[in-house]
């Protein structure tokens, strides 16, 4: 499988086009720390485990480092974060303080029938969970037996209508592709895989080429999106005397058309780019956000410049890998004409990403950048006293926050237009978890327990 990927990147750099995907089915395995609890390979005790000197050596030896990770998703975000217990899905709440999910299984495929074959063969080494009537669960063989796959970021459509997954980090000793112009420096791998040049969380030995899993459930509102857009599009200046104002508005919004083409990058026909026939412009990763005193193009606080703030801090510190998945169907006439969603037809983004620390990864993009009205930080001078504003997609706030609105461009400096916003999108909850390896699979996680299931369980 691998051999088949790099044919067909090597192909596709001879020939200076984009890489194309391949149609091979992956299955990919991670475990949430409760996960790795009922194999007897984490502990949620480590007070005890410190008073017992075997126990602690072996606590040293093989626990996983991050303390995020141990909590899981709905501590960390609830307990200490911005999510609304009341929006959640109860499959991520947990139960009598017990949560409820101990892993996750991928399976992934470019073709339906692909994707139906591979998850029928996943279940084939997995038994009926005896005295249950639920079709769908099932408990772990004794000796299953996966084959694993690889495949790279994709350019899809999210359901706001916006090509994604154009701005992935290149990673230094992975990605063969050296980084133009102003297309962002690779950066270390440690910042993704466990033990590896820029890592610093020291991780034990079973756990190098891991790295942390997010998955995220975000149900998003586009109607209502699409009903915003049009009702504010004479309220933003420069959108407002523009051919299209709803589309440039919306592009201020997240920083980019919605054809891909960022708000940075100058184009022959700046106000409509769906008019400029150079599809490279669609997904060009060369540019940044200089000058960094001025947001005339690109909003200090878009979606694409709070996610990856590249100008305005000088090198990426905080790095993720998205392989995010959009769910549900295209918007119903129904939807457009009431300009509200169905309950019953809901949409949105299974978030998935990958990082070497939950807490400088995902965490953070969400708390440090997403949620802050001032950041990026040090431009009061240029937007006004209240900040860049709030990540329109992704950024939340809670009641005793300042309402969430967004500087625009203006013509002055500093600039005065502010607009506020709805919400679009609402966080449903997720979990976190570690992806091994597979020599870590195949060794140390079918190895006897580390502790006994009185020190192991939460």
């Amino acid at each position: 499988m691998k051999n088949k990927i790099l044919e067909a990147k090597t192909q596709a750099q001879k020939l200076g086009v984009p890489a194309k995907i391949q149609p091979l089915p992956g299955v990919n395995i991670a475990f949430a720390s409760t996960g790795l609890a009922a194999l007897g390979k984490f502990t949620f005790n480590e007070a005890t485990v410190k008073r017992d000197r075997y126990q602690y050596k072996i606590f040293k030896k093989n626990q996983l480092r991050g303390g995020l990770f141990g909590k899981g998703m709905y501590d960390d975000l609830v307990g200490e974060g911005w999510d609304e217990p009341k929006e959640l899905r109860e499959q991520f709440k947990p139960s009598a303080g017990k949560r409820l999910i101990d892993g996750v299984l991928m399976v992934t495929a470019s073709r339906e029938d692909h994707l139906k074959y591979q998850a029928n063969r996943v279940k084939e080494y997995f038994i009926k969970e005896p005295g249950s009537g639920d079709a769908d669960t099932y408990r772990i063989s004794n000796d299953p037996v996966l084959d694993y796959g690889d495949q790279h970021g994709l350019t899809v459509i999210f359901s706001f209508g916006f090509e994604d997954g154009i701005s992935q980090p290149l990673i230094e000793g992975l990605d063969e592709v050296a980084p133009k112009g102003k297309e962002p420096k690779a950066v270390k791998s440690g910042l993704i895989f466990a033990k590896h040049d820029g890592d610093d969380m020291n991780q034990p030995e079973w756990a190098e080429d891991g790295s942390f899993l997010v998955i995220r459930e975000l149900q998003q509102l586009v109607p209502e999106f699409e009903k915003w857009l049009e009702d504010n599009k004479h309220n933003a200046p420069f959108a407002a005397s523009s051919d299209n104002p709803k589309e440039k508005l919306a592009a201020y919004l997240v920083g980019r058309w919605r054809n891909g083409t960022c708000r940075s990058i100058k184009t022959p026909v700046d106000e409509n780019p769906h008019d400029d026939k150079d599809a490279s412009l669609f997904r060009s990763n060369n540019f940044d956000f200089h000058p960094t005193n001025k947001h005339d193009r690109c909003p200090f606080a878009a979606h694409i410049r709070k996610m990856r703030p590249r100008g305005d801090l000088e090198h990426d510190h905080a790095v993720i890998i998205r392989r995010s998945i959009s769910y549900g169907g295209e918007v119903t006439p129904e939807e457009k004409a009431a300009q509200k969603s169905d309950d019953e037809n809901e949409r949105g983004l299974m978030f998935v990403c990958y990082q070497s620390d939950i807490r400088n990864g995902f965490n953070f993009f969400t708390t440090r950048w997403a949620s802050n009205h001032h950041f990026p930080d040090r431009k009061s001078n240029f937007v006004g006293e209240h900040g860049p504003g709030i990540d329109a997609i992704v950024g939340q706030r809670l009641a005793h926050h300042p309402p969430r609105s967004i500087g625009l461009p203006d013509g002055k400096d500093p600039t005065e237009a502010r607009i506020g916003l709805d919400r679009w999108v609402i966080p449903r909850g997720g979990e976190y978890f570690f992806t091994p390896s597979i020599k870590a699979l195949k060794e140390y996680l079918t190895g006897p327990p580390d502790y006994p299931p009185a020190l192991a369980d939460p």
